[in-house]
């Protein structure tokens, strides 16, 4: 994220929504979640660059209108075909996985379940300057790789 920052400047607008609705991986509070990004996870002083948000439900019944408005509007990811991580499907089908060191189960920690839920931390929407979703991308994808869409879109 900090590096397409500092690639676009002003062009560009990166909002992150921190969410505990993934392996309970964002138990603190708002205040803690930017020390915990530079003392823990990533950890070696990372400081994020991008509008950050206060925790929000991405998936399920209390899940925040936006993330409602942009999973109907963008259903699945637009990842291209393949299984980059050898999880037996698509990387775009992958929703619930088993978590290793829990017997091979999955859980979710939402309900309902959609097929538009938000997989996994780090999906991300890319958004027009008019605010109109334009591709979903997975878990998987590479946040610097979507540079080439953000070139097209200025």
């Amino acid at each position: 994220m900090n590096s397409l920052i500092e690639k676009y400047g002003d062009k560009l607008a990166i909002l992150a929504f921190p969410c505990n609705q993934f392996g309970h991986q964002t138990n603190e509070n708002n205040d803690e979640i930017l020390n915990t990004l530079k003392h823990v996870r990533p950890g070696g002083g990372f400081e994020p660059k991008c509008e950050m948000f206060s925790k929000v439900n991405v998936n399920g019944a209390d899940s925040h209108p936006l993330w409602s408005w942009l999973r109907t509007s963008l259903k699945v990811p637009c990842d291209p075909e393949g299984d980059t991580k050898g999880n037996g499907m698509d990387d775009v089908d992958a929703l619930v996985l088993p978590r290793g060191g829990f017997g091979g189960t999955t859980l979710t920690l939402w309900s309902p379940v959609s097929r538009t839920d938000v997989a996994w931390n780090f999906e991300k929407f890319l958004l027009d300057k008019t605010g109109a979703p334009v591709k979903r991308f997975s878990r998987y994808y590479k946040t610097g790789d979507i540079a080439s869409d953000i070139d097209s879109l200025l």
